[in-house]
């Protein structure tokens, strides 16, 4: 360190020799070359691209607001929807009966409906299986419902199948 410090002195002492050594007007357009080499390196790293930096930021606001609106948005969707899934299934006769409407209505009325402990069987016999297809996903959205077990058998007439389907309510495991 000390070392260092001698060299600093030591080259500290040459340039104000050389310095010394130069005409008073020689010294003058030195040290105002020097002030001027050092207002533009102010300029050019400090000033300039804190200002143009500054000029970025401030343009790029507008996008970042609509971003942060379109956040806030998905957000209250996210809400709405937690809220909607939160909604239970109905439970036990309440959801069999529920489940033989819904069959009745989509034409299905036939189908035997039985609930067993906390899951309903359904079983019926020469439905179109694309409606049957149609209504377990229909029921699943709206009564809240998982299909825990489904079996399906091809009928001689086309289209048709016998079809069988344990269902319980979606947060039951």
């Amino acid at each position: 360190m000390a070392a260092r410090l001698a060299q600093f002195h030591h080259a500290r002492a040459a340039l104000t020799e050389w310095f010394e050594a130069r005409a008073p007007r020689e010294r003058v357009l030195l040290v105002a070359g020097g002030a001027v080499l050092l207002v533009a390196f102010v300029y050019a790293v400090l000033w300039e691209p804190a200002y143009e930096g500054r000029a970025r930021v401030a343009a790029s606001l507008p996008l970042l607001d609509a971003q942060l609106a379109d956040v806030r948005a998905q957000m209250d969707e996210a809400r709405r929807l937690r809220a909607a899934a939160a909604v239970s299934a109905p439970q036990g006769n309440a959801l069999r009966e529920a489940l033989a409407a819904s069959l009745a209505q989509a034409g299905m009325g036939e189908a035997r409906v039985v609930a067993t402990g906390g899951s309903v069987q359904i079983d019926a016999k020469a439905v179109p299986f694309a409606a049957w297809m149609a209504w377990l996903d229909q029921v699943r959205r709206e009564q809240h419902v998982r299909v825990v077990n489904a079996h399906a058998n091809a009928d001689a007439r086309a289209g048709l199948a016998t079809v069988s389907a344990t269902l319980q309510p979606a947060a039951q495991q």
